[in-house]
């Protein structure tokens, strides 16, 4: 297929100016915020929510402002998309954690960060544009819900794992993160901002291995994974089909919308899987 071997553009090996400088202030401001929300919630009592807040908010708005630091080059425009896209998540992740439906505030941050693409059209390079092909959102769709159904058969198979919505509230809580945070904040920067970048250099296959590879390392990295050995192999094998899936989505539409489909679709599907 040409889309696995062709150059993201023509020019993509023009030097393009350095970014380490501002990569690592919001490298630095993130742990930070992490941290002090680890210290409030290890603290307990009143903060503890605000702590997890904080959490949230330094994560998945720290990798959003990663991705807005390499788009833009470091230039300082990214600066207010940041901070406008952090307050959305942190509004959000506090608001969830007084009620499971607050949580719904999270499915606000893609609207907000698509209209930030609107405002800086440099973020087309990355893929924040509609796609082409509109039908590649339903494809998107598509391969995201075959893998969690794969996901679903084969651990309640072979593991005897449960599938079950628990609660609607609670499960409208959790795809809500992964809309708003989980999958947005990953596709953003791993798909979108790594993975383009390395394209232009790399061609397909090492943009496609790099930038996999690295979203790898963020998930067995979140506590939130279980930590039993079959859970962490079958995330390995599944957040890696999802991860090149959705490099081919994002080289074949030109845009990051089908493999954010494709993602929010598998992990609607894993938020059914009891793990015991």
């Amino acid at each position: 297929m040409d889309l696995l071997t062709a150059p993201f553009e023509a020019t993509r090996r023009h030097a393009a100016p350095p970014v380490w400088r501002p990569f690592v202030a919001v490298s630095a401001a993130m742990l930070a915020v992490v941290g002090a929300g680890r210290f409030l919630v290890e603290r307990g009592g009143a903060l503890a929510n605000l702590g997890v807040a904080l959490e949230g908010a330094g994560v998945h708005g720290g990798f959003i402002a990663q991705g807005l630091v390499i788009a833009l080059a470091g230039q300082g425009a990214w600066v207010g998309s940041a901070l406008r896209i952090a307050a959305v998540l942190m509004a959000g992740f506090l608001l969830g954690r007084l009620a499971p439906w607050g949580a719904l505030l999270l499915a606000a941050a893609p609207l907000v960060l698509l209209h930030e693409g609107r405002r800086h059209p440099r973020l087309s390079r990355i893929g924040a544009l509609t796609p082409v092909r509109p039908a590649s959102l339903a494809i998107g769709l598509a391969v995201g819900a075959f893998l969690g159904a794969h996901l679903l058969i084969t651990a309640s198979l072979t593991f005897g794992y449960g599938v079950s919505v628990v609660g609607v509230g609670v499960y409208a809580a959790a795809v809500a993160y992964d809309v708003g945070a989980n999958a947005l904040s990953a596709e953003w920067l791993f798909r979108g901002a790594l993975f383009s970048h390395w394209w232009r250099h790399w061609g397909f296959w090492g943009a496609a291995a790099t930038s996999t590879g690295l979203s790898l390392v963020r998930y067995l990295l979140d506590p939130a994974l279980p930590h039993t050995a079959e859970a962490r192999a079958g995330a390995i094998f599944y957040l890696a089909a999802l991860g090149v899936a959705t490099s081919v989505l994002r080289a074949w539409s030109g845009s990051l919308l089908p493999g954010y489909c494709a993602s929010v679709a598998f992990f609607a599907a894993y938020r059914t899987l009891v793990v015991w």
